[in-house]
């Protein structure tokens, strides 16, 4: 099974930024012939110079939305010259105000080693936090590594889990990985995973409820 496949697979539904591999370079944030780009689930016009000043002053405020579209002009060069290191410094602001989006964003950096140096154990920190605010790819990418064993010790049965919750949370790329991690599981184990997993999920609900 290639955890790699499974680990991609997800990035393709989000909405939020998900980084290629170094050597490929990030991909641009989807675009239409109107200027707009694609966050958060919906288009939004790129901001003008004099609006990406308001955001700016809201950044340095402590604005946590604010921060997350700063790291995101800066990660795109969209608005202002594309800067890896200054979209990591603001993803991590609003990441560490739990701004999930910005906490799955900065966690694709460490994965990718763009801004960063690649560090897959601070990118399972991040994505972690992700996931259990119910950012379906942020748990498909730290079920992908549990698979592949990259920043945590190698595991089918939290593959399994996260894996399955991200399925749940309707990220459709998780499937395949799950279905392969559940082959490598004892029925024992199995079920064990699944009772985990109907107590995890329903734990990442009644959190998204609360908030």
């Amino acid at each position: 099974m290639n955890w790699k496949i499974v680990l991609a697979a997800g990035a393709i539904l989000s909405f939020s930024t998900m980084h290629a591999q170094a050597a490929d370079g990030p991909p641009q944030l989807r675009q239409d012939s109107d200027n707009r780009w694609m966050t958060e689930g919906r288009f939004q016009r790129i901001p003008n110079a004099e609006q990406i000043e308001r955001y700016r002053r809201a950044a340095e405020r402590g604005d946590a939305p604010a921060q997350f579209k700063m790291a995101l002009m800066y990660d795109r060069g969209q608005g202002m010259p594309q800067d890896y290191a200054e979209a990591v410094r603001w993803y991590r602001k609003a990441a560490e105000q739990g701004f999930v989006d910005a906490q799955y964003n900065l966690g694709s950096m460490y994965d990718s080693g763009v801004g960063v140096p690649q560090e897959y154990a601070e990118a399972v920190i991040w994505y972690r936090k992700a996931a259990e605010q119910g950012h379906a790819n942020a748990q498909n990418n730290l079920g992908a590594k549990y698979g592949k064993g990259q920043g945590v010790p190698h595991s089918h049965a939290e593959a399994y889990v996260w894996l399955s919750i991200a399925a749940m949370s309707g990220n459709e790329g998780a499937i395949r990985g799950r279905d392969f991690a559940a082959s490598r599981l004892s029925p024992g184990d199995l079920s064990a995973a699944q009772q985990r997993v109907a107590n995890l999920y329903e734990e990442i609900q009644q959190r998204k409820a609360g908030e």
